[in-house]
């Protein structure tokens, strides 16, 4: 028997993580790339992966607050105009 599977999350953060990175890393990228060059560059790459996951960290759950104060603001505000 199959098991139901959780339903997965649209963005995930290690993806997201992945994506802001490589996009840095991309944009980034030394004109001459010598082994000290490539060096720096993937320490910074990897600097901007760990500030990508400690802002995720700090703004999902503020997010996830707002999207259900929001929630609660409009099945509130429905409800009223349903009374009326």
């Amino acid at each position: 028997m199959a098991k139901a599977g959780k339903t997965q999350k649209l963005l995930k953060p290690t993806m997201v993580t992945i994506a802001a990175a490589a996009a840095w890393a991309a944009t980034h990228e030394p004109e001459s790339l010598t082994p000290a060059s490539a060096g720096v560059w993937g320490l910074e790459v990897l600097a901007v992966a760990l500030l990508v996951r400690a802002v995720l960290a700090l703004f999902t759950p503020a997010v996830a607050l707002g999207i259900v104060l929001l929630r609660a603001a409009m099945q509130q505000a429905s409800g009223k105009e349903a009374e009326s």
